[in-house]
């Protein structure tokens, strides 16, 4: 049984009461956002008192650091998990891992609504995480793209800047997805299935698009000369 003070909130010291203020703290920022959270509010959430939260961390900025960690560190395993590093990417690692993120966002929601309000906002510490993590899962994404050969320095900048863009599509849509699936979002009354089965379509479909090797411009047709026009007769 847990022990707590005279208020009825929990005592600062405990070991434990680190992970459990992070926790509190995934949910707050998750529903209000980092401007409109307090220090209060989330020591109300985790049932401790402000000092209590004080006492393990220097405030706000340090937790929603420590908070958005813990969403990127889960995120790492579970993508890992579905197609280790050492594997090859194909079609079917892909959809694996697609899959594992979808059943992430399902268990949970709480940290995926943070990873949605959050990410894109990012700044200072929390943006070197997030820049850290896009990087990982960017050069994580190429695995997917056949490498191809270009022929001039202009070929291939412009081949590696279409495959930037594919890699990040790919990342993003899944989160996206989810996000558009949130309560009351546009996607909120499909059944999770159907998106998915979209959502893997659409991503072996950018795979598959970056695969098709470009097809030859066929050499225009010389056009045939054209015969002179015969004088019209004049009629007497």
């Amino acid at each position: 049984m847990m022990a707590t003070t005279k208020n009825g909130k929990q005592p600062a010291h405990r070991p434990s009461r680190r992970q459990h203020i992070i926790t509190a703290a995934v949910r707050v920022f998750g529903r209000s956002g980092f401007a409109e959270t307090s220090i209060q509010d989330i020591a109300d959430e985790a049932q401790v008192v402000p000092t209590a939260v004080y006492y393990h961390f220097d405030g706000k900025e340090e937790l929603l650091e420590l908070a958005m960690r813990r969403v990127f560190d889960q995120l790492n395993a579970v993508v890992e998990a579905a197609r280790p590093e050492s594997e090859p990417g194909d079609a079917e690692g892909l959809v694996r891992v697609i899959d594992a993120v979808w059943e992430w966002v399902e268990q949970n929601p709480e940290e995926a609504r943070l990873y949605q309000v959050q990410v894109a906002s990012a700044n200072g510490n929390v943006k070197v995480l997030r820049d850290e993590f896009e990087q990982r899962h960017i050069q994580r994404g190429y695995d997917y793209l056949p490498e191809g050969t270009t022929r001039s320095p202009r070929a291939a900048k412009a081949r590696h800047a279409a495959q930037a863009l594919a890699v990040r599509t790919l990342i993003s849509t899944t989160m996206l997805v989810t996000a558009l699936r949130a309560e009351g979002g546009p996607l909120s009354q499909l059944p999770s299935r159907s998106v998915l089965e979209a959502v893997r379509e659409l991503a072996l479909r950018i795979v598959a698009a970056e695969q098709k090797p470009t097809q030859p411009t066929q050499p225009t047709q010389p056009m045939k000369p054209t015969q002179p026009l015969k004088p019209a007769t004049a009629r007497t």
